[in-house]
């Protein structure tokens, strides 16, 4: 089949967008025995805080949480936002900040300054028009000055922020942004009848040119001056087909430089499941995307070896949309840095679990080479430990050869356990299957990837051999591979693990 015959078909049978629907039938499970939580709501939060789950659910988490632990609670706050080392949320983050402002507002004001080291600059602007707007107007309007002094000493080498290139623009079609726009601009200047033009003259205009944004290029239609190896992965994301359109020659230039390794490109700052995104789109072999993989792949190897571990990804028909991207996505993503012999394999459970071994020279032969395997249906979750069981005793593994640590990338919408284990709940059920069949349960690391699940694993925040994480950003594995591979280790132990890091330590209430 030819390069472009497969990307058409890949695109036909696997495209579901979030807001696409996806071309499986979808079979809902029935959750008799299915925990709503633990017994700590501190780690109900960090496990139920993801992308989807609705503002009501979220200020009731935090309420709760904040009830057992104001600190902590702080701390899985801005681990929420963090987005080099946490899970990288941004809406989440911007409601949790302003529930708190609701509950404690000095300690929104304490930590106000933290918002664009964890997040961005960016998150401080959004903030402007909500209840915590005058702490968000006094951080950047002290912030653009400073970095104007900065530069009127050192045009050359000063180091300012990147506050110019977030701060809003006059006449931006937002209206939201156009408002925020004249009150920074009225802060900053003297004369209210030329605050606009004073704060587009001298702040923006000299700041931005000397950031080298690249929207300030394309704005002056200086398309020929952008140096694509410093643009950002989102702006990337955003503006690839403007870059082509207007330099195609240029644009080609870099693409060749990439592929023999002359250059680079940025995606530090891109979840993984929107780059296996557009291959499920149906395109064909993406050089961009292809490199932008190549560097989430080493970011993951510098968080520390994963030894003995395989993957579950959950494709059932609960999971359509962009859970099941992020399923198919940190799947690929994981199995491709873990030791051998599990290196490379995913185990995809829906209806009827199969073991897939995912091949490929390229991140698309890859995505196509997993999306080959069945999707939809409901979520037999045990049926997938079962298969494990049969194949270790058909080859008579030993103790030592089984997978010690299992990733379970899911929604938790799983059917209730059958048979004889019928009055049990998944996880219990699932340690009787492994104890019957005369093993030694491994660690589950029970990923969830969407915030509108009802459903939980275990009702107790100390059951050991479980860790409980979530979101989209394969970032929250420094904390797993951090606890290594116990059977001891617990939900509020990895939930610990993450607010723990010295990142942050300077949190305070």
């Amino acid at each position: 089949m030819s390069s472009s015959a497969s990307s058409k078909s890949l695109g036909k049978k696997y495209k579901h967008g979030p807001n696409k629907k996806t071309k499986v039938a979808k079979v809902f499970p029935k959750h008799v025995n299915t925990p709503a939580g633990t017994d700590d709501a501190r780690v109900n939060f960090f496990f139920k805080s993801a992308r989807g789950l609705e503002q009501g659910e979220l200020n009731q988490l935090l309420q709760a949480s904040w009830e057992v632990s104001p600190l902590d609670t702080l701390k899985l706050v801005f681990q929420l936002r963090d987005c080099r080392g946490g899970k990288g949320e941004r809406t989440l983050f911007q409601q949790s900040l302003v529930w708190m402002n609701g509950v404690s507002p000095s300690t929104v004001e304490k930590n106000f300054k933290h918002v664009p080291e964890f997040g961005s600059w960016k998150d401080v602007v959004q903030l402007i028009g909500t209840t915590v707007e005058p702490l968000a107007l006094e951080s950047i309007t002290t912030q653009l000055k400073k970095d104007v002094e900065s530069l009127s000493k050192d045009q050359e080498k000063a180091k300012i922020s990147l506050a110019a290139k977030w701060a809003p623009t006059e006449g931006h079609s937002d209206p939201t942004s156009s408002k925020a726009c004249k009150k920074i601009a009225l802060l900053l200047s003297a004369n209210k009848s030329t605050a606009k033009k004073d704060y587009r003259k001298n702040y923006l205009v000299p700041l931005r040119k000397h950031l080298d944004v690249v929207e300030r290029k394309m704005s002056a239609n200086q398309w020929n001056e952008i140096s694509y190896s410093k643009v950002p992965s989102r702006c990337m994301k955003l503006q690839r087909k403007a870059f082509e359109r207007h330099e195609p020659s240029l644009f080609a230039e870099y693409i060749e430089s990439l592929k023999k390794g002359e250059t680079k490109v940025n995606a530090k700052q891109l979840f993984p499941h929107e780059i296996v995104k557009e291959y499920l789109k149906g395109i064909a072999k993406d050089d961009i995307l292809e490199e932008q993989w190549k560097v989430l792949e080493q970011e993951v190897r510098k968080l520390g070896s994963l030894k003995d571990a395989l993957v579950l990804s959950d494709v059932s028909g609960s999971m359509s949309g962009t859970p099941m991207e992020v399923s198919i996505a940190l799947g690929i993503l994981i199995s491709s840095v873990v030791a051998p012999p599990f290196k490379d394999l995913v185990i995809t459970f829906h209806e009827t679990p199969t073991f897939h071994k995912v091949t490929g020279d390229s991140l698309r032969d890859k995505v196509s080479n997993l999306a080959a395997a069945p999707w939809g249906g409901s979520t037999n979750f045990n049926r997938a430990f079962e298969m494990i069981l049969e194949k270790a005793k058909q080859n008579k593994l030993p103790q030592e050869d089984m997978p010690k640590k299992l990733f379970v990338i899911s929604d938790m919408a799983f059917d209730t356990a059958d048979g004889k284990y019928s009055k049990k709940s998944n996880h219990d059920a699932m340690i009787d299957q492994y104890k019957d069949a005369g093993y030694v349960p491994p660690q589950l690391i029970y990923w969830n990837v969407n915030g509108n699940s009802q459903c939980g694993v275990t009702d107790s925040s100390k059951t050991e051999g479980v860790g409980l994480i979530s979101g989209f950003s394969p970032s929250i594995l420094k904390a797993v591979i951090e606890t290594g591979e116990s059977s001891s280790i617990t939900p509020k132990d990895l939930m610990e693990a993450a607010i723990n890091d010295k990142r942050y330590a300077d949190l305070v209430v």
